[in-house]
């Protein structure tokens, strides 16, 4: 070998030894907290019921809507449902600062119903009893122990007593459960925001996102200088290292894994960005404040006469939403507790419902909608948008491809537009939220992190899938720990 290549050599070898002791310490990191991801999510608290508690309600021979709204002096509202509180119905009105529970049957007001429906609600998803519950009280905002990734908001936190320390966050607007979280999967948790989020670093998101990308963009250059010193040494590296050696073994594992922290390294960076665009995309406002009077004698009349599991009625206004899912249809179709990824074939068993009926009334009409009629009214007159440009509209009732179960609401309407990247909006028309907003670079984000990052191959059984990827975690900690060794041990 010539002086100028052993030089390029050495060249090669100062910088993957420098580059690599730095971007050991993000291996390590997100390594071991990408190992206990498949065990924490094991570890999620399941939930006693999946299925929120739903009886048939005659609505031909309930209390009329618009005449307890008159009688009881409510002029606007936000949203009105149905709930089920100690074996009875209710009307759930939710008004600008307050939330009010009224008897289907007899009209009776009740107080603080919507702490007792919270504490109901959770005692049915827990199976505990209403003397272990130890606090309850509203969650507006997301914290370290209700993390963004539920989505919901507000939702009731009911803690219970026991060493585990169990809490569960429930939304009574549609009496369904958000997540379950005792002791041990909130400290996981914790352990895993410090390795894999960097979340020591959460107070300024600028210095998070560039400090995460810089040890990332080292990793890969590590990765990357690494194999390239595999090829140039190929020839000389057999006769000079110890077979079976620590440098041995950091050459030959470190160049399969090398593959792997190409591979991880650079779809984690792509998720990190994506991550980043989204969340500062402008969030689109969807609760609005709807005239009582909007609500006549006449359209209760058409509309309430048959016997429903839920109702859900809100609007903008004089214009009026319906949501009716009639008692024949059963409960297929509805949400299913998703409180974590071990659970989400609870979701494919609400596949193919009889599909909700949407309705639009105003002070003259009753109109029944189609999807696409329901997506191009809440589009251009509830969202305030330019023409949407809708290319198609349909249910989904169970949580697949891009619609994963980390958006929390079923069943929701997907509409694809037109608009720049192919814009799809998914829309729950129980409560007029949007669910989610996904386009072309988003869907193929999602696709990336999904099966080249995470590697949830739904054809794969998750027990092999959880193997592999805590393999292939601490295979990655491992080789730069073993490297970063070398490293001072040559310093020593």
């Amino acid at each position: 070998m010539s002086d100028k290549q052993k030089k390029i050599q050495r060249g090669w070898l100062f910088w993957h030894q420098w580059i690599g002791v730095i971007a050991c310490i993000g291996m390590v990191l997100w390594g071991l907290s990408g190992a206990s991801h498949p065990i924490m999510s094991r570890l999620q608290p399941a939930p006693k019921q999946f299925m929120p508690p739903l009886a048939a309600v005659d609505l031909s021979h309930a209390v009329a809507l618009p005449a307890l709204l008159q009688q009881q002096a409510i002029t606007q509202f936000q949203h009105i449902s149905l709930v089920q509180l100690d074996g009875q119905a209710y009307y759930r009105i939710a008004l600008p600062g307050a939330t009010r529970y009224f008897s289907v049957n007899s009209g009776d007001e009740r107080a603080d119903a919507e702490q007792a429906a919270a504490i109901s609600l959770a005692n049915y998803y827990t199976g505990r009893d209403a003397s272990s519950v130890r606090t309850v009280e509203v969650v507006t905002d997301f914290a370290p122990d209700y993390h963004p990734v539920n989505r919901l908001l507000p939702v009731w936190r009911v803690a219970y007593t026991g060493d585990e320390g169990l809490r569960a966050y429930v939304d009574t607007e549609q009496s369904r459960l958000a997540t379950l979280v005792d002791d041990r999967r909130a400290f996981l948790t914790k352990v895993f925001q410090f390795g894999h989020n960097w979340s020591f670093l959460q107070a300024c998101s600028t210095l998070q996102l560039a400090v995460a990308t810089l040890v990332l963009l080292l990793i890969l250059a590590s990765a990357i200088t690494g194999v390239i010193l595999y090829i140039k040494q190929r020839k000389t590296a057999p006769y000079r290292l110890k077979r079976w050696g620590l440098q041995w073994w950091h050459r030959e594992f470190g160049l399969w894994v090398s593959l792997l922290i190409l591979l991880l390294a650079s779809t984690g960076l792509f998720h990190l960005w994506m991550s980043d665009i989204q969340q500062r995309r402008p969030l689109l406002h969807t609760a609005f404040v709807s005239d009582s009077a909007a609500l006549s004698a006449d359209a209760w009349s058409q509309l309430a006469t048959r016997q429903v599991l839920k109702l859900d009625i809100y609007g903008r206004g004089s214009a009026l939403f319906w949501q009716i899912i009639p008692a024949t249809a059963g409960t297929q179709g509805l949400p299913t507790a998703q409180v974590a990824a071990m659970h989400q074939h609870h979701a494919a068993m609400s596949a193919a419902p009889a599909a909700p009926a949407l309705w639009l009334t105003g002070p003259h009409a009753v109109t029944a909608l189609t999807p696409e009629a329901y997506a191009a009214a809440w589009l251009a007159n509830i969202a305030e948008t330019a023409e949407p440009g809708m290319e198609s509209v349909q249910w989904v009732t169970s949580f697949a491809n891009e619609y994963g179960f980390i958006f929390k609401r079923l069943p929701v309407l997907k509409v694809q537009t037109t608009q720049a990247q192919h814009a799809r909006f998914y829309l729950e028309p129980a409560t007029g939220a949007l669910a989610a907003r996904v386009d072309d670079n988003d869907g193929l984000e999602g696709f990336i992190f999904a099966y080249l990052h995470k590697w949830s191959f739904q054809s794969v059984s998750k027990d092999i899938r959880d193997l592999l990827a805590i393999f292939a975690a601490l295979a990655v900690s491992v080789t730069g720990l073993l490297g970063a060794y070398l490293f001072a041990r040559k310093r020593i």
